[in-house]
């Protein structure tokens, strides 16, 4: 294993270059935030979901007239990208700041590359992705953050994007909220207030540049609150679509609190 650490005062940053990049640990204070293991790479740590974030029906693929068929991850979808498991090369280090990058391709259809840059600050960690098409196609970008299950959370939004029997959202959003912890697997957008988590006594803050946040807390040991640019099979439904020699960047930041709630 191939691991970069970020330090700051109070926290550390552990990122997995062989696991997609992904960060491995968050603690703050010694505490850890997140999941750091699982049986699988879906399950664990905070990792890029590139280039596209959620399920993709059947793992099928339309794009320009043809169809393509990508890995069934998840069976019978494809779940979460290409790259979130394969390893990536670093471009750039020191003891706060990363970046690493991999080629979008073989497990999609399309050649284009994709940079995850990590800056670790006292307060906050930020994550930015950019993708770059060598090809006409569509595209997403995301975050899967497995926070360790908060003892309280702020998720408040004004609009749900109701799943059907395949558990992928509707591109139709409606009036909505997040329901009981242990209930949800279900995609929103337009955030009423800041999103936060408190794990450890911290108050951690989420924010991005994305419109949409999956969250998928079913799990007893964890919650997941997902940015994404666009829904579950958006890449098929209301397809952002990245030109040749064009770049698509979006950001995810955790903040917290100097001192504990």
């Amino acid at each position: 294993m191939r691991v970069i650490t970020l330090r700051s005062a109070g926290a550390s940053c552990i990122v997995d270059e062989d696991a997609g990049a992904r960060i491995a640990s968050l603690a703050i204070d010694s505490h850890e935030m997140l999941v750091t293991s699982a049986t699988d790479g879906l399950g664990w740590g905070c990792y890029a979901m590139v280039p596209y974030a959620g399920r993709v029906r059947h793992g099928r693929l339309v794009f320009d007239g043809r169809e393509h068929l990508l890995p069934l991850r998840l069976p019978p979808h494809a779940i979460h990208g290409s790259v979130f498991e394969k390893p990536w090369t670093i471009e750039e280090s020191d003891a706060t700041r990363c970046r690493l990058a991999t080629e979008l391709q073989p497990n999609w259809p399309f050649g284009g590359r994709v940079e995850h840059s990590i800056e670790l600050f006292d307060d906050h960690l930020t994550m930015r992705l950019a993708v770059t098409a060598e090809e006409t196609m569509p595209v997403q970008v995301g975050w899967h953050p497995w926070f360790v299950k908060p003892t309280s959370r702020q998720l408040e939004f004004r609009t749900i994007h109701p799943r059907d029997d395949d558990g992928i959202a509707s591109l139709i959003g409606e009036k909505g909220d997040v329901g009981p912890d242990g209930t949800n697997d279900d995609c929103f957008a337009d955030p009423d207030g800041i999103l936060t988590l408190t794990i450890e006594g911290h108050v951690l803050s989420l924010t991005s540049s994305c419109g949409f946040w999956v969250v998928y807390d079913q799990p007893e040991h964890a919650t997941c609150v997902e940015p994404q640019s666009g829904p579950p099979d958006g890449v098929n439904s209301d397809p952002f679509v990245l030109g040749s020699g064009r770049r698509l960047t979006h950001h995810f930041t955790i903040s917290w609190d100097a001192g504990r709630s």
